[in-house]
């Protein structure tokens, strides 16, 4: 699973702005923090102004000053539910997990409702390979808000990682009942749905391309599922949409290159393609090697030596398919 970060879903009010990476710094948010750090030179233990201007900083996105600011508030005032929230959401950020943890843990001991905390551990855990410790915030967190489709969604997640994939699937379905313009929950249904070799991921797949028509995950998605299924024309149409929208997506143009070398047997065309993955990620081992076998069947032993010895390299020489290709076309 290539997980991203859950504990920065924006569940924190006092964060929506950096979340949504709005950097745009307004004369207003310049004027505030000026203001702040005059207010502090002049009163250095008032924790309500390091609180203030942390939260000025976030909203700019300039981490490193917001936290160093709430642990001065911290320090002073160490028992404020609102500024340890603060305070765990920026320790996170700077990579201090167990302070984060622990801020909320204080908070959840001080207002035991507090559920906004619990989702918070919950995604904590779930980032730290815990699953059962936040399965149990997140049940904490349905029971008071069964339509909570973020926490459905980290459930899924979680029971994903426990490769317990039925009970994945019900709690997306789950998320996606409530809410079918989920975007995250259609396309974890349309992987896991994928991974059953289930056509019920064109499905989902297709529902989170009409949420988001440009979303290299939903064609991706779709072109293997097309490229496994045969469908050729289909899967080269969504790998071609892929690389309109980003030139740069590799695995577009190595799958690409792998139907016309594999299947249409078009080797000048998957050379092609082959060449742009090698250009998109120069240390693609796997492209050297696929490009190194089309070269040679096509009778360029010269080129096809050059890139099974480069696809070696790359892989430390750990890479047999490759290191006998080398040793067939030095014959």
């Amino acid at each position: 699973m290539r997980f991203t970060g859950f504990y920065l879903v924006c569940t924190s009010v006092l964060l929506i702005t950096a979340c949504t990476n709005n950097k745009n710094e307004t004369k207003e948010t310049k004027d505030k923090i000026a203001l702040l750090t005059e207010n502090i030179k002049a009163d250095s233990t008032n924790p309500k102004n390091y609180f203030d201007r942390a939260t000025a900083y976030a909203q700019k996105s300039m981490f490193d000053l917001a936290y160093f600011d709430m642990e001065k508030a911290i320090n002073i005032k160490p028992s404020d539910p609102e500024y340890l929230m603060l305070y765990s959401d920026l320790s996170f950020r700077m990579n201090k997990v167990k302070d984060a943890r622990n801020a909320l843990v204080k908070v959840r001991q001080m207002q035991p409702s507090n559920f906004d905390a619990a989702f918070k551990l919950a995604e904590i855990f779930l980032y730290t390979n815990n699953q059962e410790q936040s399965l149990l915030y997140l049940d904490t967190v349905l029971q008071k808000d069964p339509k909570n489709t973020k926490a459905l969604l980290m459930q899924g997640f979680n029971l994903k990682e426990k490769k317990d994939t039925a009970a994945a699937i019900t709690a997306f379905r789950n998320a996606v009942a409530i809410d079918p313009q989920f975007y995250e929950a259609q396309i974890q249904l349309g992987l896991l749905m994928y991974l059953q070799n289930n056509k019920l991921c064109v499905d989902y797949y297709t529902n989170a391309l009409k949420i988001k028509p440009n979303s290299e995950e939903a064609m991706y998605g779709l072109g293997l599922w097309y490229q496994d299924n045969q469908e050729f024309n289909r899967a080269i149409q969504f790998y071609t949409d892929i690389i309109q929208i980003n030139p740069k997506n590799k695995n577009a143009h190595f799958n690409l290159g792998y139907i016309h070398h594999e299947y249409l047997k078009v080797y000048d065309q998957a050379i092609k393609h082959y060449t742009d993955a090698i250009n998109a990620d120069p240390n693609y081992a796997e492209a050297y090697y696929n490009r190194g076998l089309c070269y040679e069947y096509v009778g360029n032993i010269t080129a096809a030596k050059e890139d099974y010895t480069k696809a070696l390299q790359l892989r430390q020489n750990n890479y047999p398919h490759a290191k006998e290709g080398l040793e067939r076309v030095s014959r």
